[in-house]
């Protein structure tokens, strides 16, 4: 591997110039050079080509000359861009979720196990400094035991046009809520609207089951503001984390048994400072990590396996109104 890997971006959108911006930085710095931008769409490409003086590419012409590719294309077209690149001997960053199905993710899972590459699902709030300072604080017992999550991924904006919101947006906190519990989900319940009149859900509220603890995600389109927020709730304290603003407050607040009754006792409220970081250019600084010094990515292709199960487990729930068992 070269020193500095050579990136292929593959996909130009919304999110997509996201992650070009990183990668110019990240280049600028001399962490990787930039091969170029491949999108299907001329616009953009003479777009991407005249703002940031970068090759763009049609086709998969591009692949020859990249170590490693980054995937930023619509969900449906995930497993067979990704496919494609694992095929040519690239190591392969994708977008969440890995795939649109759970087939597709378990057979891009078997084909990455034949090969050597380096593997990473955009996971992103798994790289966002604030959740990592709260699972410390649940590793380290500072609110005992886990009794339940509350997370809530909403804010008025506009739809998705991929993908329904479980697996757009609510996805993000299915995996944090396994990250956070420390363990994956045992059952799932899900329920979806479709408020917008189109076939892709608009909003969903889910409940992971951890044996007997659990964790309520709500996402919707329509709530006012912008939210990116977890309260964890424990049996000697509570964490409340903004994911956004990556703030964090530890409650000393936990209910005493006093006789035969609780009494509420508040021990105070503690704010850490965190650093902020941007949780995009951390996510492709490890991968750059990953494909330097060929070691398994804090956000592996099982993770996205497992997200993606969840996600369809809960569409399961919502067509049956049932609670579904996971593996």
């Amino acid at each position: 591997m070269k020193e500095t890997p050579a990136i292929l971006l593959i996909g130009a959108g919304r999110w997509g110039m996201n992650h070009l911006r990183a990668w110019m930085k990240l280049q600028a710095a001399g962490l990787c050079r930039l091969v170029g931008v491949q999108d299907s769409d001329a616009d953009r490409r003479d777009e991407v080509a005249k703002e940031y003086g970068i090759k763009t590419f049609a086709d998969d012409s591009g692949l020859a000359q990249a170590d490693a590719v980054d995937i930023v294309v619509p969900t449906y077209a995930h497993f067979e861009v990704a496919k494609k690149a694992l095929s040519a001997g690239k190591d392969v960053m994708v977008e969440k979720p890995v795939t649109m199905t759970l087939a597709e993710a378990r057979e891009l899972e078997a084909l990455k196990k034949k090969t050597d590459r380096v593997f990473l699902v955009g996971h992103l709030f798994r790289y966002n400094p604030a959740a990592d300072y709260a699972r410390k604080l649940i590793v380290e017992g500072e609110i005992g035991k886990v009794r339940f999550l509350r997370g809530r991924f909403m804010g008025f904006r506009f739809q998705e046009h991929d993908a329904g919101i479980l697996a757009t947006t609510a996805i993000h906190f299915l995996y944090l809520s396994d990250f956070f519990m420390g363990r994956p989900a045992d059952s799932v319940w899900a329920k979806t609207e479709h408020m917008l009149g189109n076939k892709l859900d608009d909003l969903a509220l889910i409940r992971l089951g951890y044996d007997a603890q659990f964790s309520i995600v709500e996402s919707d389109y329509f709530t006012p503001g912008k939210w990116r927020t977890f309260d964890i709730i424990g049996t000697q304290g509570s964490i409340a984390v903004d994911l956004l603003n990556q703030r964090l407050e530890l409650h000393r607040k936990r209910h005493v048994r006093t006789g035969e009754r609780f009494e509420a006792y508040d021990g105070g409220v503690i704010r850490p400072e965190i650093t902020f970081q941007e949780p995009l250019e951390l996510e492709l600084r490890h991968f750059l990590k990953c494909v330097g010094d060929r070691s398994e990515p804090m956000t592996p292709i099982s993770d996205g396996r497992d997200a993606v199960a969840v996600v369809e487990a809960a569409y399961q729930s919502a067509e049956t109104g049932k609670t579904v068992r996971l593996n």
